[in-house]
């Protein structure tokens, strides 16, 4: 009996060893994946912004600016310019027809093109290196596969920009502001960055005194900012 009595007290010993064991071999692995995670993260959202911005980027380079350049646009297609009987410029009000359809389309091409992006796998690799703190190290080490997802919104505009071209002569520029917006998604972290860009789709002469500040009125509202207008460079 006694010798049974001693083999289960050793049998029960050895289950308590594992077991002490095992828990301590899952809080050095946790504190690991903790330690590795503040490391690298810094990095990662560094290298997410990046791409994330690459990105914007070309979406709105293959939605917007190609499409652009393939459009013979007039000024008068997109804005109405109102003159008072002394002809000076007294108003700029956005066609309506014409400023729907562009913003209409744009919003649309740049939409689809970030959902293409989202559907895509984007990976980057971080040497395991950087969880050293060490900048002899950094670059040392396996590389570390991570993958995060862009999830991306647009929001486009037009502004017409005005500048002195000579006696009685103003030249009237619109361009379209793009603004995109990603949530970049990595597995420790998640952050945002934003995109601008101002794309020049149509510019023109026009004949008339221009007073040095007019009304630009984008959507045809009464009450807007008035807009001064550019000197002409000498």
């Amino acid at each position: 009996m006694a010798i049974r009595m001693r083999r289960r007290r050793i049998r029960a010993s050895k289950k308590k060893i594992f077991f002490i064991a095992f828990i301590v071999f899952l809080a050095i692995i946790i504190q690991s994946i903790v330690l590795v995670e503040q490391k690298i993260k810094p990095t990662l959202l560094v290298i997410a912004k990046q791409k994330s911005e690459q990105i914007a980027k070309e979406a709105i380079a293959d939605a917007v600016t190609k499409k652009i350049a393939q459009i013979d646009m007039n000024t008068a297609e997109v804005l109405d310019i109102e003159k008072d009987k002394d002809n000076k410029i007294r108003a700029i009000n956005f066609n309506f027809q014409g400023y729907s359809k562009i913003m209409g389309e744009a919003n649309q091409r740049i939409k689809n093109r970030l959902k293409e992006f989202e559907s895509e796998k984007i990976v980057a690799g971080v040497p395991l290196g950087l969880a050293s703190g060490s900048s002899f190290l950094s670059n040392t080490g396996p590389k570390l596969p991570v993958t995060f997802v862009p999830v991306g919104s647009a929001k486009t505009w037009l502004d017409p920009k005005l500048s002195e071209a000579g006696i009685n002569m103003v030249m009237v520029t619109v361009y379209l502001q793009v603004e995109v917006r990603l949530q970049v998604i990595i597995p420790f972290a998640t952050d945002q960055t934003v995109v601008t860009t101002s794309i020049p789709i149509t510019n023109s002469l026009v004949v008339g005194e221009v007073p040095d500040y007019l009304y630009n009125n984008p959507l045809g509202k009464p009450e807007v900012p008035r807009m001064q207008v550019e000197p002409q460079a000498k």
